[in-house]
């Protein structure tokens, strides 16, 4: 089984189309909320939704820093 891309807090970006989008080709940003592989559920900041998206499809943009 293949490990994770992304863990809980990551801000991540989708750069394709959504059904929340109407279909319109959209590079929003969002929070990563749970992840289940493959899949993540992420707070996208363009719908005010959570959505859950094939980790594929999802870019990090920058990692949540390990708290000690």
């Amino acid at each position: 089984m293949e490990k994770n891309k992304f863990k809980k807090g990551d801000l991540v970006k989708r750069m394709i189309a959504s059904h929340y989008t109407d279909h319109i080709r959209s590079d929003a940003n969002g929070v990563v909320t749970r992840v289940f592989y493959p899949l993540a559920r992420v707070y996208f900041y363009d719908t005010n939704r959570e959505e859950v998206w094939n980790q594929k499809v999802l870019e990090l943009v920058s990692s949540k820093p390990e708290r000690d």
